[in-house]
């Protein structure tokens, strides 16, 4: 009896999913789709050296040097990490303004963000504890709390980090030039790049 050789199963491939950021640089402000693959982590999304996040439907907010009517909403760009100071999810009011697009528009994924935030860096069954901070960069001044060992030095923390994105909860920043009102943004999550971390006071 003739038997018929054993199918291989195709591998399972992530679904890709669509996660609606705010991102600023020291020149501009942007609101854009990033699709990044499921399951995924914090640091898949944004932690890498070097690369550009690529943002698709793009909308450029009026509170940047590049004014809006100089670029092309709604086309895709590529953003370069090291130019970016700050990632956050949109305000509600965003979300909400293109919910006809994507009802969802990400929370989930930025859910699982805020909750890896409390675990970064150190290990799952470490002892933590929030030190509230200021940082300062080029464009704004951000109060916020950052998640650490206990007992742990806030410099040697930043100083030796292996990402380059700092997870922050509860975070405010406010524009030190503001274009246009609100003078500031408040986030459950916000990602800073230390490379544009200039000074910090810790509280």
């Amino acid at each position: 009896m003739r038997t018929e050789p054993a199918r291989q199963l195709e591998p399972f491939a992530a679904v890709p999913r669509e996660l609606l950021v705010e991102v600023y640089g020291p020149l501009f402000g942007a609101i854009g789709r990033l699709s990044l693959s499921a399951p995924v982590r914090l640091s898949d999304f944004v932690n890498e050296r070097e690369g550009f996040l690529r943002l698709t439907d793009v909308e450029f907010l009026p509170d940047g040097d590049l004014a809006p009517s100089q670029l092309n909403s709604g086309s895709t760009y590529l953003i370069n990490k090291t130019g970016i100071e700050l990632i956050c999810q949109p305000s509600d009011a965003t979300v909400e303004r293109r919910a006809d697009d994507d009802a969802d528009n990400g929370k989930s994924l930025w859910t699982a963000f805020g909750k890896l935030a409390l675990n970064a860096s150190s290990d799952l069954h470490v002892p933590k504890e929030r030190r509230y901070v200021q940082l300062h960069t080029h464009r704004f001044t951000v109060s916020a709390y950052l998640h650490m060992v206990q007992g742990a030095d806030v410099e040697a923390m930043l100083s030796h980090m292996p990402t380059k994105f700092v997870p922050l909860t509860v975070a405010t920043a406010r524009f030190l030039d503001p274009k246009t009102e609100p003078g500031t943004i408040e986030r459950k999550l916000m990602l800073v790049n230390r490379d544009h971390i200039l000074l910090i006071a810790v509280g």
